[in-house]
């Protein structure tokens, strides 16, 4: 029970953290989307634009993450895990997709807000601040 909840508190902490961090990439990059709205980019092209970036973040925390500190820490723990965890593999790929397939799931929610967001700019009021 105590592992779930520090699971679900990760994977809120996770999706908070990609929100503010894709929210204040938006809010910095107002101007150039106001000047690709300007020069013909529709509301689409911004959408993937924004929400590829956060692909792109998410791809690298994925390898970084799940290949490289997980699979180490399984490989390093596995006979202490096996005494804390009962009847779970610490090498078990399915856990590995299913953590992986919800971190992408969290990651695509926490960026559509911005993204769309972003696709509501209006071009000549992103062009006039500053």
């Amino acid at each position: 029970m105590l592992f779930s909840i520090f699971g679900i508190v990760a994977f809120i902490l996770s999706g908070v953290g990609l929100y503010g961090v894709m929210s204040f990439s938006v809010t910095q990059r107002t101007q150039e989307f106001g000047i690709r709205m300007a020069l013909g980019a529709d509301a689409i092209r911004i959408l993937r634009m924004v929400m590829s970036q956060g692909a792109w973040q998410l791809a690298i925390g994925l390898v970084l993450g799940v290949g490289g500190i997980a699979l180490l820490l399984g490989v390093v723990a596995a006979a202490a895990l096996k005494n804390i965890l009962f009847k779970v593999n610490a090498l078990d790929p399915t856990i590995y997709l299913v953590v992986s397939g919800l971190l992408t799931l969290v990651a695509a929610a926490s960026c559509f807000i911005p993204a769309r967001r972003a696709t509501r700019v209006n071009p000549m009021v992103a062009l006039r601040t500053e």
